[in-house]
């Protein structure tokens, strides 16, 4: 680890391309990392305000596996509780407490009302979907700070482009920026606040700006996250939710 920073910090605004997206390829994939760890739990609240409306808010609890894998169990407002989000892979179901079965959502539909889509729920690891490339770099309080462009591989996910400003220390970003296959930037999540959680610093407070609807914005709080040395792979059976 500290090599690869040492390699960061010497780098300059002029490599060429090659050198350039190896280092934001790994930062990339530090960033994925930094997100969750292997296996975890966590529980979170979100708030979502939207002009001429009233808040949303939502608590949950999450039982979580890297990126793709989660259940996510609504706590608060008392009339939602007990309400299910799970993620396997490519699909997403909602559950619904004397509901038979759960139903299956799509991907562009607004995820619990917030500026978040489900898609941006399913989205697997940046690593795996998205090309980066080393766009700037500057020193900002000592620290060496990057300005990343990732291009999608394919049409398949959320995003044609992103544009994220990367801690070359943390590898956690101040800003991403989401762009549609237009080129037009379509929302914007800042960054507001890291904590220490399952042994590092985290992502623990974020808010999702909407470029189309002005003044729309969601609102999360990681409220905690520890690690699960592992998760029954049955809980994430669609078939299953509710018991």
């Amino acid at each position: 680890m500290r090599i690869l920073i040492i390699c960061m910090m010497m780098v300059t605004a002029t490599l060429a391309q090659g050198p350039a997206d190896s280092v934001a390829q790994a930062l990339l994939q530090r960033l994925d990392d930094a997100r969750f760890p292997g296996a975890f739990e966590m529980s979170m609240k979100m708030e979502t305000n939207r002009p001429g409306r009233d808040p949303l808010n939502y608590s949950y609890d999450i039982i979580g596996v890297g990126e793709d894998k989660s259940l996510m169990t609504v706590t608060d407002p008392p009339r939602e509780r007990d309400k299910q989000v799970l993620l396997n892979g490519d699909n997403l179901w909602f559950f619904v407490p004397d509901v038979s079965r759960p139903v299956k959502l799509t991907r562009k539909a607004s995820f619990m009302g917030s500026v978040f889509s489900n898609e941006d729920v399913m989205n697997s690891t940046l690593a795996d979907d998205y090309v980066a490339r080393v766009m700037d770099r500057q020193v900002i309080n000592g620290r060496v700070h990057f300005h990343v462009e990732l291009t999608a591989k394919s049409r398949s996910v959320a995003y044609a482009k992103m544009e994220a400003g990367l801690d070359s220390v943390s590898a956690i970003p101040d800003t991403i920026k989401f762009y549609g296959l237009t080129g037009k930037a379509l929302k914007q999540e800042v960054v507001n606040k890291t904590a220490h959680f399952a042994g590092r610093e985290r992502p623990s407070v974020m808010t999702m700006y909407d470029f189309l609807e002005d003044g729309a914005y969601t609102k999360v709080e990681i409220l905690s996250l520890s690690e699960r040395d592992a998760v029954p792979e049955s809980t994430f059976d669609p078939t299953r939710l509710g018991k």
